[in-house]
């Protein structure tokens, strides 16, 4: 899976490169559109000001090029719904301007896609301070609206609800938000969904993980379903720098409902079976846990019941039998190679037979799927 990102980006990378040197050379590429994003106008206000405007018709080519090459790299892949970048955090007392904090913090990222200065103040939310995002639809016809959310106690753990419109347009174009989290770092204050015009739907919270890197949704086959963009500003060319991928656990990502269709899990004696399918439509599908007992060859099924995804939490509604049940919503996070599942605790304290007393996390293998 890792090696399948990387080759993404590596097409990826290639291509806007060459067609921004071509752009700084005097090459040739298509006007801008009346009205398009990159123009529609310089941040402003409180936000920031540019300090002087961009006649170069050269820069304004740039400006376009550059997202219609992002824009391309997504057409690649029929399961992105936009790209996502992490700008970084900006500090309430910061009083830099906008577009000078940009480049003073991605600088590099600004140079290779400048449109980046070029949003205008309307499409900048959530305030002016915080951890700051760009969200890049995947096209001119996809959809996008951004939430304002708190996380509210309901009984079986603690949830987003939206309470605010920050943004919401059918033919949307690339926007700034800053996101800021509540009581703990997993719940950010805003809720980002996407919506393709062939029916491709995305939900996401924005968080990153310990490199700074945004932990997006993932689809069929683990594949991502929002596509980090942050790395070109850190790579030019065919050249990575060195030691630019995250280490360790940091491209673990949790799963949707069709990355985690039919696959089964095993630890210890343990199995845990998700079928796709064959149930209510508020579920993704069956879920069984099957537990060899001691002198015992075959799994003997103890539960089954029914499962989906929430979020990064895997939900299990379980039954053993009348009045023994099992239900719960668990963290849950997926290797790159698809081949291993981190498995936490509920939220809210509940956990499974798999998950001894004491223990808040288990790994699981996958066996097949």
């Amino acid at each position: 899976m890792k090696r399948l990102i990387l080759l993404r980006f590596f097409a990826a990378l290639v291509s806007l490169s060459l067609a921004l040197s071509l752009t700084s050379c005097g090459g040739q590429s298509e006007p801008p559109q009346e009205g398009g994003s990159g123009m529609a106008g310089a941040l402003s206000g409180g936000k920031g000001n540019v300090s002087e405007p961009k006649d170069d018709p050269d820069d304004s080519e740039k400006v376009e090029s550059g997202l219609d090459l992002l824009r391309a790299c997504m057409a690649e892949d029929d399961q992105l719904a936009g790209a996502v970048a992490c700008l970084g955090q900006r500090e309430p007392n910061d009083t830099l301007p906008l577009t000078d904090w940009l480049l003073e913090n991605s600088g590099g990222l600004v140079s290779e896609l400048p449109f980046l200065l070029e949003i205008p103040a309307e499409r900048i939310l959530g305030g002016e301070s915080g951890k700051l995002y760009c969200i890049v639809p995947r096209d001119e016809n996809t959809s996008l609206a951004v939430n304002h959310v708190t996380w509210e106690s309901q009984g079986n753990g603690v949830w987003p609800v939206a309470d605010e419109v920050l943004y919401r347009e059918e033919y949307a174009q690339p926007v700034l938000v800053f996101v800021n989290y509540e009581e703990w770092p997993d719940e950010p204050d805003t809720e980002i969904n996407l919506v393709t015009n062939n029916g491709l739907e995305v939900k996401w919270y924005p968080l990153t993980d310990a490199s700074g890197c945004p932990v997006v949704p993932t689809g069929v086959n683990y594949a991502p379903m929002l596509m980090d963009f942050g790395v070109f500003g850190a790579a030019t060319g065919i050249d990575y720098p060195e030691d630019w991928e995250p280490a360790g656990d940091d491209w673990w990502l949790p799963p949707t409902d069709l990355g985690l269709a039919d696959s089964t899990w095993v630890c210890d004696d343990w199995m845990m079976d998700l079928r796709y399918g064959g149930c209510d439509p508020d579920y993704a599908g069956i879920a069984e846990l099957y537990h060899r007992f001691e002198d015992n060859v075959e799994m003997t099924q103890v539960y089954s019941g029914v499962w989906r995804m929430e979020d990064d939490c895997l939900r299990l509604d379980l039954s053993a039998g009348v009045g023994t049940s099992l239900s719960g919503s668990f963290p849950i996070l997926i290797s790159p190679s698809g081949e291993e599942m981190h498995f936490q605790r509920s939220r809210s304290g509940e956990g499974v037979p798999f998950l001894p007393d004491g223990i808040d996390t288990i790994e699981l293998t996958r066996s097949c799927g």
